[in-house]
């Protein structure tokens, strides 16, 4: 008669129940607490990563019929299919309409060279690139991209040893005004105005304060925005400003570009703040992958975003990074 086997059995079961207890509770606080803290905004930043398992721990669990580790991995599976499912859905609800604009939003990373860029504009051809953190040195490379007669270099934060945003355009620039009543450590950016084909289009290239988790900027100056916590409730407070500028231009019906490095997740309480105000994410609406844009490949977080208002988006996709930490976003965009 056989004996008792020797081999202790993995106890997969307890793992996965408690994985799953604990990804609700995790979600339950970011769902509360939201960008407060910096562990609540940290968790949502990567939740992309951790969510992930949850789906194939589900199916394992009904397979083996363990239904209370299926009751613990509930909220999880469904958070995963929530903020992955679109992407899914997508790939079979194609607009196959013409693109009356291609926008491109690129944080270029400060003081990396520009060889990113010069691949997208070769690669895409954007009418339009919002681009973020470009140096002083940066501005002088811009200003030879002869595929662009327009730009508009937006002003620096932290002087010649800092940064700014830029917008090139094919389009006439017609108009620029500064973004008032940001926040204190918040970056200045303006809004600009283009001539698209006889229609005013209003753009905005912004670059939300940096977490800057154990670094400093040039210079060795703290962080403007303060730590992680702090930073988050900056980038909040930020996202409520640009909001009220959005909705502003929403009622008098004016189209509305958005885009750049948001330093938030679809988790984070930015990018809903945003598309509260109006705003369409158009990689939500149509893009086909999660593309996270943050960090070497596969990334760790999809922080950088295309938001529109009176454009029908049509594609969004993730372009090459290049030298820079973060990959580009583009989005092919019709008029209604």
């Amino acid at each position: 008669m056989p004996g008792p086997d020797p081999r202790p059995r993995w106890p997969w079961r307890r793992l996965a129940a408690g994985y799953g207890v604990a990804g609700t509770a995790v979600l339950l606080a970011v769902g509360v607490v939201g960008d407060r803290t910096a562990a609540t905004y940290t968790a949502a930043l990567f939740s992309a990563w951790w969510l992930a398992p949850a789906p194939a721990l589900l199916v394992l669990a009904a397979v083996r019929r363990a239904w209370r580790v299926v009751a613990a991995l509930l909220v999880p599976a469904v958070a995963v299919l929530v903020l992955q499912g679109p992407y899914l859905v997508n790939r079979f609800t194609g607009d196959d309409a013409a693109a009356d604009l291609r926008v491109a939003a690129y944080n270029v990373t400060h003081g990396r060279p520009l060889d990113g860029l010069r691949a997208l504009v070769e690669q895409e051809r954007p009418d339009v690139v919002l681009l973020q953190e470009v140096t002083v040195a940066r501005r002088a490379e811009l200003r030879a991209l002869a595929d662009y007669p327009h730009l508009h270099l937006g002003p620096l934060t932290g002087g010649r040893l800092g940064d700014g945003d830029a917008v090139l355009s094919r389009h006439p620039i017609v108009g620029a005004d500064r973004v008032t009543g940001l926040p204190a450590g918040a970056r200045a950016t303006d809004l600009v105005t283009l001539d698209v084909d006889g229609r005013e289009l209003d753009v905005l290239s912004v670059h939300l304060a940096s977490p800057c988790v154990g670094c400093t900027p040039a210079g060795g100056e703290a962080n403007p925005a303060g730590g992680t916590g702090e930073a988050a409730r900056t980038r909040v407070a930020e996202a409520r400003r640009y909001a009220e500028v959005v909705a502003g231009l929403v009622d008098r019906g004016r189209p509305v570009v958005l885009g750049g490095d948001l330093n938030s997740s679809p988790l984070n309480r930015p990018l809903h703040v945003l598309t509260r105000a109006g705003l369409t994410d158009v990689h939500r609406a149509v893009g086909t992958w999660p593309a996270l844009t943050r960090g070497p490949g596969p990334g760790v977080a999809r922080v950088d975003a295309v938001l529109v208002s009176g454009l029908r988006p049509l594609s969004s996709r993730e372009g090459d990074r290049g030298a820079s930490t973060h990959s580009p976003m583009v989005a092919d965009l019709a008029w209604p």
